[in-house]
């Protein structure tokens, strides 16, 4: 429908969660776009379809281009809060894991529509509690607790490996349907790592994933922010992550980390970005993705700090 566009070697945009909750209207999507020197957008979750017709003509006119699309999209009819995680595609409830698996293929259909490259998706989590709240407690007292930390994640670790495979399995059989149309659309599917210990996929997990469909449209997206909060608690060692799936990444989610908050602008946060030299430039897609608190000066600064000429390439110190 709004095919035409061609990226260039390097495709840098941002996420429209920024424009959720800050004041910022839609209608300045492709002024604000150009102000931070981008090349387009990730369209995301908490996008309506009422959003989408104030976006659609800005697509038409090309005023904006769409680099990626983050699952579920459009947020459906009826839902008040959008949510990568409004559909399960982990679920072992045979009704619940197709529901997710309709959804998904909606956002690709719309994705091949208007020139997106890829569809972010969050696979879904394990039946289990989300020990995040007594794991930050622990983070905040860990000069006294660390022993006591590295204690509860090990365990943690344990419970979650016990019961994950039944879930890993309901991944795979969603996958399967959605790998097959994504490969018929020509869109990329990057399955993200996750914020919470209990979400999937893990380190292990992604390996299982990116085997199974090795030399199809599955492939890594990493987001330093939660890989760095992964690291602090010390579930996984973002150099991991990086180390084992590097090089089958498809994109990037851009934004820094104070403990355990993220989604801040560069430059509000402790991640020095030196580290993504080795993949910076055989990653198609990076995407600015931060909280709709971030003030526009705060992240046009992050961005001119770590990009120049436009967004042709990294400046690294």
């Amino acid at each position: 429908m709004f095919r035409g566009y061609t990226l260039g070697e390097h495709s840098f945009g941002i996420s429209t969660c920024w424009w959720h909750g800050n004041k910022r209207d839609l209608r300045d999507l492709a002024r604000d776009v150009r102000n931070l020197g981008l090349n387009g957008v990730e369209l995301e979750y908490r996008i309506s379809r009422n959003d989408m017709r104030v976006i659609i003509p800005m697509l038409k006119q090309h005023e904006i281009h769409v680099l990626s699309i983050h699952n579920f999209f459009p947020k459906p009819e009826g839902i008040e809060k959008g949510s990568g995680d409004l559909f399960l595609l982990s679920s072992v409830d045979k009704d619940e894991r197709k529901r997710a698996v309709r959804y998904s293929l909606e956002t690709l259909r719309i994705a091949h529509e208007v020139g997106a490259q890829a569809v972010v998706l969050h696979l879904g989590r394990v039946d289990m509690p989300n020990p995040f709240g007594e794991l930050a407690r622990l983070y905040k007292e860990r000069e006294t607790r660390s022993r006591d930390l590295r204690q509860l994640v090990d365990s943690l670790k344990l419970s979650r490996k016990s019961i994950a495979a039944k879930h890993l399995e309901s991944v795979l059989l969603s996958l399967d349907v959605l790998a097959k149309e994504a490969d018929r659309l020509g869109i990329l599917l990057g399955i993200e790592n996750r914020y919470y210990i209990h979400e999937i996929p893990n380190l292990e997990e992604i390996g299982v994933i990116l085997e199974k469909f090795r030399g199809g449209p599955v492939l890594y997206w990493h987001d330093v922010g939660h890989a760095r909060v992964q690291e602090n608690l010390g579930i996984t060692k973002e150099a991991e992550l990086l180390s084992h799936f590097g090089r089958q990444m498809v994109g990037l989610h851009i934004h820094d980390v104070h403990g355990l908050e993220d989604h801040l602008a560069p430059g509000q946060g402790k991640v020095d970005y030196t580290y993504l030299r080795p993949y910076w430039g055989e990653v198609d897609l990076k995407i600015f993705e931060v909280h709709p608190k971030v003030q526009f000066e705060d992240l046009r600064k992050g961005v001119r700090a770590l990009l120049h000429n436009n967004g042709s390439r990294i400046a690294f110190p």
